[in-house]
């Protein structure tokens, strides 16, 4: 994958101890969408390759999700570039219709768009299985477990304002294609102050522009560090499956 997800990500994570379903305990009024008992659904479902003990090996699996106002994961997404023993396809096949808990703005459940690991092990300095609230982009910064920015559905999003266009061709989330990357920087109320695109070719420029456009529209739940809402950027990425 690009320089955002990189293996000195995956390396940092054979570290973890202890496995994270991540809480808040908020007082604001956002609270973003937890993993519940996910983490428990996805260990019955997948089956962690037994050669991973032997190459010691810690396999992290991005995903997106949307996640409904009943905690409801759909149109899931998942890639890892490993593409280790087809655990993105397991991995997306068992998160599809798993119950989350639900965002909440102001006591009231809002459907949100959902960006995790799911990051696979075997080895005895961790669990087989920890689920993150984030793609790891602002690890250094954070650490593992911050929750990244997610988006609020129930407004408009920016896939389906880019999906709209009648020229539109990419496809949500990353792939091994080429991509289109632009950043959004959210603050802590949620609301998007700048955009940037940071990677774009060819009429990926266009399709970068009109993504750019529907941001600014867009209100999220913001990011979190610990209890708290901090300013965080958010990427709005699409693949382009026919430049394999």
């Amino acid at each position: 994958m690009k320089s955002l997800l990189t293996n000195k990500v995956l390396g940092s994570l054979a570290i973890l101890a202890v496995v994270l379903p991540f809480s808040s305990s908020a007082s604001s009024m956002y609270q973003p969408a937890k993993f519940g008992d996910v983490v428990d659904q996805v260990t019955q479902k997948v089956v962690i390759p037994e050669s991973m003990s032997t190459d010691n090996r810690t396999i992290a699996v991005y995903c997106q999700a949307d996640i409904a106002t009943t905690g409801v994961a759909n149109n899931v997404s998942c890639f890892d570039k490993a593409a280790y023993d087809d655990l993105q396809g397991q991995t997306q096949r068992a998160l599809e219709g798993l119950s989350f808990t639900p965002a909440m703005v102001d006591g009231e459940a809002v459907p949100v768009r959902m960006a995790f690991r799911v990051v696979y092990s075997r080895n005895d300095a961790q669990p087989n299985i920890v689920m993150l609230p984030n793609l790891g982009t602002l690890q250094r910064e954070y650490g593992v477990d911050y929750v990244a920015p997610q988006e609020r559905l129930d407004q408009g999003d920016w896939y389906s304002a880019y999906n709209a266009d009648g020229k539109a061709q990419g496809k949500p989330f990353f792939d091994d294609a080429r991509l289109a990357r632009v950043v959004a920087d959210v603050n802590a109320d949620g609301d998007v102050q700048s955009v940037r695109t940071v990677e774009a070719s060819g009429r990926a420029r266009r399709d970068a522009k009109v993504i750019e456009t529907a941001l600014k529209q867009s209100h999220f739940i913001p990011g979190f560090v610990g209890d708290k809402a901090v300013d965080m950027h958010s990427i709005a990425v699409i693949n382009y499956p026919e430049s394999k």
